[in-house]
């Protein structure tokens, strides 16, 4: 309230069932269901078939790129959501970018740990266009909203007075230029800045 921004319960969902029975058990003692933000919800169909109720409840629900999913790839989750008669609006698509991706043995055994890459959120979007999807429904999954999702005020869409964060795409939708907050990131798909551990 502070901060003027919404507070989100943020759940990796995994594979284990009972996690959407727990939502609903805690939504009817009364915390809002805004406030629950699950992700990896097409991982498995059994989780995928509960977070489309929890969506027709009124839930945000969030179909990650990256990762393991039960449909042969992330844009057929969408498509079947939308298919169910989800609303879009309340959907996101989001990467496991930048995040800790455990590597196995074959006895199953961890043995060290990759990065999780975010190309994975453009090669679903390029995906659904591609299958005659609108940009102005498609789009917003990364976009709109998120900002919404979140309460993030001037954020996720072009508007005057909002903050001049763009990525700019050829016809093909291959990533040009970015800009964040108004300053030149990349341009002509060369990074002009980089992260602190970026070389």
């Amino acid at each position: 309230m502070i901060a003027g921004k919404i507070g989100v319960l943020h759940i990796h969902l995994g594979n284990v069932p009972g996690a959407f029975e727990m939502f609903e058990e805690i939504v009817n003692r009364g915390f809002p269901i805004r406030h629950i933000r699950p992700t990896h919800c097409a991982r498995d169909k059994y989780v995928f078939s509960k977070a489309l109720e929890f969506a027709k409840r009124g839930g945000r629900i969030d179909i990650t790129t990256g990762g393991s999913c039960c449909f042969e790839s992330p844009a057929d989750a969408v498509e079947a959501a939308w298919d169910a008669g989800i609303e879009p609006s309340i959907m996101t698509m989001s990467s496991d970018g930048h995040g800790s991706v455990p590597r196995f043995n074959e006895k199953g055994e961890m043995v060290g740990l990759g990065v999780g890459g975010v190309a994975c959120n453009l090669r679903d979007l390029k995906k659904l266009i591609a299958r005659g999807h609108a940009v102005e429904k498609v789009l917003p999954l990364l976009t709109r909203n998120v900002a919404r999702g979140l309460g993030m005020k001037g954020k996720g869409e072009v508007s005057a007075g909002n903050s001049a964060d763009l990525c700019l795409f050829d016809e093909n939708w291959e990533l040009q230029d970015v800009y964040s907050k108004g300053v030149l990131m990349m341009k002509d798909k060369e990074l002009l800045q980089k992260g602190t551990f970026e070389y």
